[in-house]
C-alpha cells in the first residue's frame, strides 16, 4: 500500500480517469494522500498571438474545477496543474514532492511511440518511485 499517489490525468485525451482513479483507490494505504496531476502542454510560440486573451487562465480554472470534482473522491484528494512537457513534470513532481507511486495510462504504442517514447514510457523509465500503469484500448 503506498501513502502519496500521484495520479497523472490527461484531460485533453480519450482516456478514462476512472480508471486511474480506481486503481489509486485499489493502492492507498488507510489516509493516503492522493494528487490528481495535469500537465498543459505549453503553447509553441508562434500560436500564442492567435489565441483569445485570457485562454490559458480560462482553461486552467476548467482542469481545476474537473480535477478538484474528481478529487472529492478520496478522504486527503488534492489537485495540481503544471504546464511543460508532461514526462517530465510528472517525473520532477512526483521526486519534489515524496510521492511512492505514480499511477498513470498509456495507450496502445503506435511505431511513432516505439522510436520517440510516450509520456507513460518516460515515466516508467526515469520515475523515482513506483509506477502503476493502466493500458487504455486502441492507438494515439
Amino acid at each position: 500500500m503506498f501513502s502519496h499517489i500521484v495520479v497523472a490525468v490527461a484531460l485533453d485525451q480519450d482516456q478514462d480517469p476512472q480508471k486511474a482513479l480506481a486503481a489509486a483507490r485499489a493502492l492507498s494505504a488507510p489516509a493516503a494522500r492522493v494528487t490528481l496531476l495535469h500537465v498543459m502542454a505549453d503553447v509553441p510560440y508562434y500560436a500564442i498571438s492567435y489565441m483569445p486573451e485570457g485562454y490559458a487562465s480560462e482553461l486552467r480554472g476548467a482542469i481545476e474545477a474537473e480535477l478538484t470534482q474528481l478529487a472529492t473522491g478520496f478522504e486527503h484528494g488534492t489537485v495540481k496543474v503544471l504546464e511543460g512537457d508532461a514526462g517530465r513534470e510528472i517525473i520532477d513532481w512526483a521526486k519534489e514532492n515524496g510521492a511512492d507511486c505514480i499511477v498513470i495510462s498509456s495507450h496502445r504504442p503506435a511505431i511513432r511511440d516505439v522510436l520517440l517514447g510516450n509520456t507513460a514510457a518516460r515515466v516508467v523509465r526515469h520515475a523515482p518511485c513506483s509506477v502503476f500503469v493502466l493500458r487504455e484500448e486502441g492507438t494515439a
